[in-house]
């Protein structure tokens, strides 16, 4: 069994829930009383439960915050749950990081060809893009240097 320091609480997954929300849907998306009021309780409620001065509430309120944050309840309780869906929270977040940067340099269609990839290669295949988009704006044009996929074609030679 981990130390006591070591232990994950209540506060510790609600706020790894609301800092991976605030990184899809932005700091306001989680503020205590926004939270409070789709709970239905305080936002002094939600703070409490946030700083851990609240360590026992009700399984209504946790069922409520499972389904606010969009897991299930026994996020709150068990480790292992919390792990598997803290994994699939960031590669949601890395799928929509990827979207974005994809649609900001005009690559279509890409999620549905690469849902099935952990978060690390989302985030490798964002990069990628916005290096090949800070290339093309820069001058460079993908087509006049070899790629994997395309080499590059030697110059023709005058024909008399």
């Amino acid at each position: 069994m981990p130390a006591a320091q070591e232990r994950r609480t209540l506060a510790r997954a609600l706020s790894t829930l609301i800092e991976k929300k605030a990184q899809r849907d932005g700091p306001d998306s989680v503020a205590d009383q926004v939270i409070g009021e789709h709970i239905g309780k305080s936002r002094t409620t939600v703070w409490k439960l946030r700083t851990g001065q609240e360590t026992n509430p009700k399984i209504e309120t946790l069922e409520a915050l499972a389904r606010f944050f969009g897991v299930r309840v026994s996020y709150f309780l068990d480790e292992e749950s919390a792990a598997a869906a803290d994994e699939q929270l960031d590669s949601l977040l890395a799928a929509r990081r990827l979207q974005q940067v994809a649609e900001q340099h005009g690559v279509r269609g890409v999620n549905a060809r690469l849902g099935s990839l952990s978060a690390n290669s989302l985030a490798a295949v964002a990069q990628l893009i916005e290096k090949l988009g800070e290339s093309e704006e820069q001058g460079q044009e993908p087509h006049d240097r070899a790629t994997p996929f395309q080499p590059a074609q030697p110059p023709q030679a005058d024909r008399p």
